[in-house]
């Protein structure tokens, strides 16, 4: 993709994906899930392929990940909320966000870590390792970022970054067997909750970033951090923390609907 240039390889994915997108199998479980939250509320077949399209786009955007030049990558972005984390940055302490599997969920970290140095990610393996070895390589370039991988395997890693005073970003959206049981849209749904656990342990406040695509160009959303109040009963507090942040990516995803990576099977059947 890379010889045929940025705006190009976006065009020609976006093309690709929402073409024959909606004919793949996969696109059954991306109506399965429309269907469980939106329960024929909106017009699934017109969605599907503006999902795809998003996706298509994704696909073509992230060779360039690491190509692109401060100042292309800046002059795509817009952000707001800034002022939500200034006071973090101005004193030099570390913060927990999270986002979603939104827009391109890859180029906002790579921009939010142009602005802000010392991030680590928390990233989860793909199946395939040799997929999982390109989406490595390519997110590794950034020297701001250092990518830890979900899991007991990534656990010395976290230490160190939070040793060294790294803000530390992660997804949260998708299932997470090994998590706890967590209203989403209402259903059930295995969610990692590793978040909460860090935010409790090291007093780490809880950023919401949320990813907007707007054409090409992208709007990069810092809220205010999440607002909870702990117990003497932790295990109830980490499933409240959670429960908050679920709930702030269901209002993302009714915002959005198009732009969210409806292809994982985030809930049980």
């Amino acid at each position: 993709m890379k010889i045929i240039g940025f705006k190009n390889s976006v065009i020609f994915c976006s093309f690709i994906a929402r073409s024959i997108g909606p004919y793949l199998r996969v696109s059954k479980t991306a109506e399965k899930n429309l269907n469980k939250v939106f329960e024929k509320k909106i017009n699934i077949k017109k969605i599907l392929p503006q999902i795809w399209d998003n996706f298509g786009k994704y696909i073509g955007e992230f060779p360039f990940i690491n190509e692109l030049s401060d100042e292309e990558m800046h002059s795509m972005f817009v952000m707001e909320g800034i002022e939500n984390v200034k006071s973090y940055q101005d004193k030099k302490e570390p913060f927990l966000l999270f986002l979603a599997h939104q827009a391109n969920w890859d180029f906002v970290i790579r921009h939010i870590t142009d602005i802000y140095p010392k991030f680590a990610i928390i990233y989860r393996k793909a199946n395939n390792p040799y997929v999982d070895k390109k989406i490595l390589v390519t997110r590794s370039k950034d020297p701001n970022v250092f990518m830890i991988a979900k899991g007991p395997s990534g656990a010395k890693g976290l230490v160190r970054a939070i040793k060294n005073g790294y803000s530390i970003a992660m997804l949260v959206d998708q299932k997470m067997n090994d998590g706890i049981e967590v209203p989403f849209f209402g259903r059930p749904a295995m969610t990692a909750n590793a978040i909460a656990k860090l935010s409790l342990q090291y007093n780490y406040p809880i950023i919401p970033c949320q990813l907007v695509r707007k054409n090409n160009h992208f709007k990069a959303i810092l809220h205010p951090e999440i607002s909870y109040q702990t117990t003497t009963n932790k295990e109830k507090d980490i499933y409240n923390i959670m429960l908050l942040i679920n709930q702030t990516l269901e209002k993302w995803i009714k915002e959005n609907p198009s732009q969210w990576f409806w292809f994982h099977n985030r809930w049980k059947d």
